[in-house]
């Protein structure tokens, strides 16, 4: 009597734990292991912690932040990627080189070239290398699929529409087609046997539209829009007599009149169908359904409707099916970088702190984002030959820089990024505070007009009575009641513009740099003190070096400088008295450069405008003085923390770094500038 013989279980590499791998691969290959079909081996995230979370919860053998050393472990047989285009191309090509299968979330790769590189590679090896495109294994696709037969669809529309306006893409992709709509188009060339010779294509942004035509005649429409009000995915084929129109969980089909709906299973079921594909082909050595190979035509047809491509569809590019070499030199990554870390994939290892437990030669750079702690000095006695660490931040303090630079370590921070979003903020308090459009708002909040408050006691009385006292011609009498109460006051500020305005700006560095640059642009003229900078660069960006009272005689002063205790409470009651009444004091450094209590007493006086973003104690206790002024605009230290800056100050300091360890030149701080610095 005979019996099968067993077969061991795959033991699966897993790279990348965030949510689209927790929330639907994990669960599914958490089955299949359940199942004795895979053995969870480790799963890698260069966030340790979302690794370790991922472990714990999916039943993994291991978590890891260094990929590179988990990729050359001889007892992996499969590598997941569940990550961004370039990263599923650079290490799927590494996975290859190494002898493993291969399973990568879509975008797959970049571009069609590098699928097809991929593929390409796999297939050289023997190795089985798929994608997830899992609308090859919607059951209601497939039995419409199987329903054309040999004869196949003669017409066909697919729709893929998605209430992201505005969003950018994700996963490393170009545009919103490449990122998710190509599900539908990968859908519509298998349904309809391959890709079309011939495309008409037209993109706007996050609309996507094209017209398709295959040999044999067969024609299909393709419609994917990311600002439309509501999701839908849907796809309709035609043949002589014959209409199907599908969606994921239905398949209806009309013909002669006749209509019959047929229900499918949705949800998990074709993440689970494609997973147990790529299992049997591993098993089997047959090719499947979504195999590289033939996700690359959709990847190459996605790129052409990008570009609007009207005209017979080119073959796709040939690219070196080669493996890039294994990295000598490693990078230490801490906290969220995201695609930002695109760049560095090809020519580094990347790996994280927690994962160098000896002395490592190969690290020649770390990466600290929002939030990392500082390098402890033990870690970076096991560093030798650490050449640069950036920060994604401005302040740097307090990961240890003069230690660092002790060491002979150079420092980089995202000054550009921060710049650029701060002088955007300082220039829009800068327009609004100019016009009185703060004092208009709280003024019509209060169901009144105009950007003058209603004054107090008998004088707002007098001014409410205004049309009275004129009708009964005691109008004289009340003005000259009002004078004497005023003490000779004059008229209150009027609405001015920015142009021809004198702006002057306490301190210079990146941030007064941007700021004056986009001033200049308006027609203002920028006057600057500082104690640091010379002439000459000031000069060289449209401004005009000056003495501190002059700076702040001008009818707009803005704080641009560092908090050190040399310049705490730089402006304190002497310097607040020389702002002229009407003008406009904005601070969005840091609140400690002004004295508070004679900040207070100078804003009581009601003669000038200040829009503050910082503060000497942060967050502004619920009951502070500020509060309760009607002549101050209050933020809670926004200037430099959107989503955007974020992400550019990402970008930024990995160039700085990968420029650094090129040989090149770049900004680094040295310890004249941390002198000036938070």
């Amino acid at each position: 009597m005979s019996s099968a013989i067993p077969i061991p279980p795959l033991r699966v590499l897993v790279i990348g734990a965030g949510p689209m791998a927790t929330q639907v691969h994990l669960p599914v290959l958490a089955g299949l292991r359940d199942r004795g079909l895979v053995d969870l081996a480790l799963v890698c995230d260069l966030d340790r912690r979302r690794a370790a979370a991922a472990a714990a919860t999916f039943g993994f053998g291991a978590s890891t932040g260094d990929a590179g050393a988990a990729l050359a472990r001889d007892d992996i047989d499969a590598v997941h990627i569940y990550a961004s285009a370039k990263l599923h191309y650079e290490y799927g090509m590494r996975a290859l080189s190494q002898g493993k299968h291969l399973f990568v979330e879509k975008p797959v790769a970049p571009g069609a070239a590098q699928a097809q590189a991929m593929a390409d590679l796999a297939r050289a090896r023997g190795l089985v290398a798929a994608g997830g495109h899992n609308r090859r294994f919607y059951p209601s696709l497939r039995a419409t699929r199987a329903r054309a037969g040999l004869a196949g669809w003669r017409q066909a529309e697919a729709v893929f529409h998605k209430p992201l306006a505005g969003q950018p893409p994700g996963f490393g992709a170009t545009s919103w087609l490449g990122a998710n709509g190509i599900h539908a188009l990968d859908a519509l060339l298998w349904m309809m046997g391959g890709p079309p010779d011939h495309l008409a294509a037209h993109a706007s942004d996050e609309t996507f539209s094209a017209l398709m035509r295959w040999p044999g005649g067969a024609q299909a429409a393709f419609l994917c829009d990311n600002a439309a009000g509501c999701r839908r995915e849907d796809y309709a084929f035609h043949a002589a007599g014959e209409s199907c129109a599908v969606t994921e969980t239905a398949l209806t089909v009309q013909t002669d009149g006749q209509s019959l709906t047929t229900a499918f299973p949705g949800g998990m079921t074709s993440f689970a169908l494609e997973h147990d594909a790529f299992l049997d082909a591993v098993r089997t050595g047959r090719e499947p359904p979504h195999s590289l190979a033939a996700l690359a035509p959709s990847l190459h047809l996605c790129d052409l409707i990008e570009r609007g491509h009207i005209g017979a569809v080119p073959p796709i590019l040939a690219a070196a099916a080669t493996a890039p070499a294994p990295a000598e030199r490693t990078i230490l990554v801490d906290g969220h970088w995201g695609a930002a870390l695109s760049p560095l994939l090809a020519g580094y290892r990347l790996t994280t702190p927690d994962d160098v437990t000896d002395t490592r030669p190969d690290v020649v750079a770390a990466l600290l984002g929002r939030g990392s702690p500082p390098l402890a000095p033990d870690l970076l006695d096991r560093l030798p030959n650490l050449a640069v660490v950036g920060v994604a931040g401005l302040a740097v303090a307090r990961f240890g820089a003069d230690a660092l630079l002790a060491r002979g370590v150079a420092l980089v921070n995202a000054s550009d990024a921060h710049a650029e979003s701060v002088a955007e903020f300082a220039l829009g308090l800068a327009i609004l505070g100019r016009r009185r459009a703060f004092q208009g708002d709280a003024v019509m909040r209060a169901g009144g007009w105009g950007v003058v408050p209603p004054p107090p006691g008998l004088r707002g009385l007098a001014r409410r009575l205004k049309p009275t006292l004129t009708r009964l011609g005691l109008l004289p009498l009340a003005q000259k009641m009002k004078a004497r109460l005023a003490g000779g006051g004059g008229r209150p500020p009027q609405a001015r513009d920015l142009a021809d305005a004198t702006v002057g700006l306490v301190g210079w560095g990146a941030n007064a740099h941007a700021f004056a640059r986009r001033l200049t642009a308006c027609g203002a003229r920028v006057l600057v003190w500082s104690e640091n900078a010379g002439g000459a660069a000031i000069r060289q960006a449209g401004a005009q070096p000056t003495a501190l009272d002059q700076v702040l005689a001008a009818d707009i002063v803005s704080l641009h400088r560092g908090l050190t205790p040399a310049t705490r409470h730089t402006l304190g009651a002497a310097e607040l008295a020389r702002l002229r009444p009407g003008a406009v004091l904005i601070n969005v450094a840091r609140g400690g450069l002004i004295e508070p209590t004679a900040l207070l007493d100078r804003l009581r006086r009601g003669d000038v405008f200040a829009c503050l973003d910082t503060y000497e104690e942060e967050p502004l206790p619920p009951r502070h003085p500020l509060r309760r002024l009607r002549n101050v605009f209050l933020t809670p230290h926004i200037a430099g923390g959107s989503a955007d800056m974020q992400a550019q100050a990402a970008d930024e300091v990995v160039a700085k770094v990968a420029r650094l360890l090129d040989g090149g030149a770049t900004d680094i701080l040295t310890p004249a500038r941390l002198r000036s610095m938070t």
